[in-house]
């Protein structure tokens, strides 16, 4: 039997995907050669690795046997390399790390300094909503969340970093319009743009109107805090906003802030992690330099908000 890791890791972003054609894109490879390793790996064994159902392509159950051992064998590699970087006194290992919407403005500046310090160490960083992700958190498929709103229903450990504000933003050319409208207390008049339900954001705006008793008008929903940022700008309504994903674009002019009893709203930005979660001695080295450092980073790469 000869199994080369170039097959294993063809399976394994197979079962990924269910997609030839997307595993490549994640291997870097090209379609054709994905199709070679799986077919050269499936020659090994009498039993199939994969079957065609629809359009897709799906791992069997002795693949995903298959895609297990892979996945452990990696695992163990790793180790091995993380243990030889150890024996030459030098950090190595992998972070996960998952990130509010908001949190993408933030995460480069709070690893960027570590990562030049620990070359060694790599760092995993997905990007979602505040649902999702607790949901990593609370699975154990991260090892630390930056969140705005901590949960109460679980048992967590933080790091506070720093205030984090949100604000009313609207087009220049369209904020003294809304402004009257608000000042008249005509919120039915002005359109909103809302981000996603499981959204952070979504939720400190729709509890800032629900305990005023302010019913807005709800222009569009969008996933992303980007997407909003883009949409006030072109004039499609206001939004709430937090100021370090529209700092730049309010200090050249082109996002107004509307001024408002109880604007802005305010909470904190943490690193968050489970009370009871063991941590690799990557994770434990990069909590202990944001704790040290989160001061400099702030002060370095952010405006006093």
């Amino acid at each position: 039997m000869n199994i080369s890791f170039t097959q294993l890791r063809a399976l394994q972003a197979i079962h990924t995907h269910e997609s030839i054609t997307k595993a490549a894109k994640m291997l870097n490879m090209t379609q054709p050669a994905v199709s070679m390793q799986l077919k050269n790996l499936q020659e090994q064994f009498d039993v199939p690795l994969t079957e065609i159902i629809g359009k897709k392509i799906h791992i069997t159950e002795f693949g995903q046997e298959m895609v297990g051992m892979a996945d452990r064998i990696f695992a163990e590699m790793d180790q091995i390399e993380q243990r030889m970087l150890e024996l030459k006194g030098l950090l190595a290992g992998k972070i996960r790390i998952s990130a509010v919407s908001t949190g993408k403005y933030i995460i480069p500046y709070l690893v960027a300094d570590f990562l030049k310090i620990h070359p060694h160490v790599e760092v995993s960083l997905e990007v979602s909503n505040r649902y999702k992700v607790l949901s990593h958190l609370e699975e154990n498929s991260t090892d630390l969340a930056l969140v705005s709103l901590s949960p109460e229903d679980l048992d967590l450990e933080n790091i506070i970093l720093a205030e984090n504000h949100w604000h009313l933003a609207s087009s220049p050319e369209h904020a003294s319009h809304y402004q009257q409208k608000i000042e008249k207390g005509e919120w039915h008049k002005i359109p909103f743009i809302l981000r996603e339900k499981g959204s952070g954001t979504r939720v400190m705006m729709e509890k800032f109107f629900q305990d005023r008793d302010i019913h807005i008008q709800s222009k569009m929903e969008l996933a992303t805090n980007e997407a909003v940022k883009q949409a006030v700008m072109a004039g499609l309504g206001i939004s709430l906003l937090s100021i370090y994903s529209m700092s730049k674009e309010v200090k050249e002019g082109r996002i107004k802030l509307l001024p408002l009893k109880g604007i802005p709203l305010k909470a904190e930005w943490k690193l968050i992690w489970l009370k009871q979660k063991k941590h690799p001695p990557a994770v434990k080295a990069f909590i202990r330099w944001i704790s040290e450092n989160k001061e400099k980073v702030f002060n370095d790469h952010f405006e006093k908000v």
